[in-house]
């Protein structure tokens, strides 16, 4: 039997547990959500595309005129006013970039702008405003005079030239038979090196722009026969100012002891276009007739961009060259070749 002790030190023990008091467990707290702060506004970027110098120029450039039109304005942007016009142009030029995600060079910077005036200044439009002379553009055109600065100082104002067709490659393309002049196709290969070489055409619009008048033939006073451009371009240097005081009358002559003379060939060529088309690159027919080789439809401005592409891989040459590869080799050849 327990004894008395015992039993005293049972009940003390139960009234100690009785009144303990009970602790519950904290509840477990969700850590709070940690707000990144908000990246700061940036203008944003545009994917824009160089446009060719054409006189459908919209059609190359529709998306930047979109842009100009669209970003968060209601008004197209060829009705608007100067000063709103400005103000627009002074956001436009910034955002500017490459499909690439780069930054334009000032050729490019010079020459979307340029695109931009004509556009403004051609029908149905006729705008009567310089977006870079003035004074209400003023802002804007220190924007592009900015960017400019900053291509210079950070290394990127510089011109990438295209590479010129190698010697070997020349050689080549005279051996392997694509500038043979007795088929249409071959027969329009030479033409089209001949003029490139000799005048420095630029990118397809021009050449598509050409026709059977476009280069007159005459004599010099020594009796010495050549083609010179009686076309009235406009310059794409110039952003189309076309002025005759000022530009090099470039003649391309005869080679009369030559078997590849141009003015020959242009003279054959001219004899077997159609005569109802009025385009000097028309399409080569597959089964030509003794007096015509070439159909009434001309030849698309897309097949023409891709004349010396197509003709390096026919001439088996070492590098996929471009047309403008051949304005390249035409400095050269204008100051050897040449005379005024």
């Amino acid at each position: 039997m327990p004894s008395r002790e015992h039993i005293d030190m049972l009940a003390q023990a139960r009234v100690e547990e009785t009144t303990k008091p009970v602790f519950e467990p904290e509840p477990v707290l969700e850590p709070e959500p940690v707000c990144e702060p908000e990246p700061p506004l940036k203008k944003p970027r545009f994917k824009f595309e160089m446009p060719m110098k054409t006189e459908s120029t919209i059609e190359n450039v529709g998306s930047g005129y979109r842009w100009l039109t669209e970003n968060s304005y209601d008004d197209k942007f060829e009705e608007l006013e100067s000063s709103i016009l400005n103000d627009r142009l002074s956001y436009f030029y910034p955002s500017l970039q490459t499909k690439r995600g780069t930054d334009y060079s000032k050729s490019a910077l010079v020459g979307i702008r340029a695109a931009i005036a004509r556009h403004l200044t051609s029908p149905p439009y006729n705008c009567n405003v310089n977006i870079m002379k003035d004074n209400t553009f003023m802002t804007s055109n220190h924007v592009i005079t900015g960017m400019i600065k900053t291509l210079k100082r950070t290394g990127k104002d510089f011109i990438m030239h295209k590479k010129p067709v190698a010697e070997d490659d020349i050689q080549r393309l005279y051996s392997s038979g694509v500038f043979n002049i007795d088929t249409p196709v071959t027969l329009q290969n030479k033409v089209f090196w001949d003029l490139m070489l000799n005048f420095g055409r630029r990118g397809q619009d021009g050449l598509s722009s050409l026709t059977k008048s476009s280069f007159g033939k005459f004599k010099d006073d020594k009796g010495q026969s050549y083609y010179k451009m009686i076309y009235n371009e406009a310059d794409k240097t110039h952003h189309g100012v076309d002025s005759h005081k000022n530009r090099h009358e470039v003649r391309m002559y005869e080679k009369s002891e030559d078997k590849n003379c141009p003015v020959a060939s242009l003279d054959f060529y001219l004899s077997k276009l159609s005569p109802k088309c009025d385009a000097l690159f028309q399409q080569p027919l597959l089964y030509p007739k003794p007096n015509c080789w070439y159909s009434n439809p001309a030849m698309g401005k897309n097949k023409l961009s891709q004349m010396m592409p197509r003709i390096s891989k026919e001439a088996g040459l070492s590098y996929r060259y471009t047309n403008h590869c051949i304005n390249s080799n035409h400095w050269y050849y204008a100051a050897t070749h040449q005379s005024k």
